[in-house]
């Protein structure tokens, strides 16, 4: 065999592996992503979703992983119509595209309850996980990618963002391989199906903290002041126009705190996020924007950030009566 037939031969043999990882990365990302992974999907399948009669809720519960441990829609209106659609590690980026497909399939809801942490807004710190999950599509992800170029964000426009971006979106072995083989090929399969279908019978909500109780330091702790990224504020006003013009009842609202936490965030923080809470009440007065966070008990917490289900339960109940008019 001549030498250049006996190198294409050799380079068609090294790449059938490759080529089998990747169709197997793009078509069983359940047999081997984490845990988190179902509860993205849950939550794409379901705003993507047309709407079919009474499967339209009429309260959104919408934000970060916050939101999705500290609001149980089961809980939060008489007749259970509500739906929970936030997802953990989310920014506003993600967020805006999510309603904006949801809007395209189905009615527009009557209230939507807002929950995004503090921190969130000073630092895209999940990017890589929105890429990794591949949750965002490939014209979301340019737009995306588009507006992070023009407003200079540094957690979207990275020294290795274009290598990484085409690796997530070609499925490539440097980015899963190891998760591939973590699982043991289509390991995780059953515990991914039973938390997805666990997260859709619960209408969106989960826990993320699964401790009895946790006062430890939270995210905003390590933050000294109120510094917000030009992505998070671009596309929060964007996801706040986009819920505005669908004449929906806007509450933005605040998860709860630890009271070590509490003690321990700076003023200049404090001060920065109220401000920027002030600037969105001038935007949309006809919104309702709760400027006061909340303090718990240390037996309220699943973790240091998030809520267990008896944090959950009281919070979600206190939601219920302090909007009682426009919830039930």
């Amino acid at each position: 065999m001549k030498p250049y037939l006996r190198l294409i031969k050799n380079l068609i043999l090294i790449s059938v592996p490759l080529i089998l990882i990747c169709v197997y990365t793009f078509a069983y990302p359940m047999s081997y992503m984490a845990v988190e992974y179902p509860m993205w999907l849950e939550e794409k399948d379901y705003v993507n979703q047309t709407a079919v009669g009474d499967e339209t809720p009429d309260t959104l519960i919408i934000g970060d992983s916050r939101a999705k441990s500290s609001v149980i829609p089961g809980e939060l209106t008489d007749d259970g119509s509500a739906y929970n659609i936030a997802i953990g590690g989310a920014s506003p980026v993600e967020m805006y595209y999510a309603v904006k497909n949801y809007l395209s399939s189905h009615p527009a809801p009557r209230n939507v309850i807002v929950i995004f942490a503090p921190y969130h807004f000073c630092k895209l710190d999940n990017w890589n996980q929105t890429l990794y999950y591949n949750y965002l599509s490939f014209p979301e992800l340019l737009d995306a990618e588009a507006n992070a170029v023009r407003l200079g964000d540094r957690g979207v426009i990275y020294e290795e963002w274009l290598p990484d971006l085409i690796s997530f979106k070609l499925r490539l072995p440097n980015k899963y391989l190891d998760a591939i083989y973590t699982s043991r090929i289509g390991g995780n399969l059953k515990e991914n199906t039973e938390k997805y279908d666990a997260v859709r019978r619960d209408l969106g909500y989960t826990a993320f903290g699964e401790e009895e109780e946790n006062n430890e330091e939270n995210y905003e702790v390590h933050f000294r002041e109120f510094d917000i990224s030009p992505m998070s504020e671009y596309y929060y006003l964007k996801l706040l126009d986009l819920l505005k013009d669908t004449g929906a009842k806007m509450i933005i609202e605040q998860a709860p705190y630890n009271e070590k936490s509490d003690s321990l965030i700076t003023d200049e923080f404090s001060n920065g996020y109220r401000a920027f809470l002030e600037k969105a009440e001038e935007r949309y007065p006809e919104s309702i924007i709760e400027k006061e966070i909340p303090v718990y008990d240390k037996k309220c917490f699943g973790d240091n950030n998030h809520l267990n289900k008896r944090g959950a339960e009281k919070y979600t109940a206190e939601i219920r009566e302090k909007y009682k008019n426009f919830l039930t």
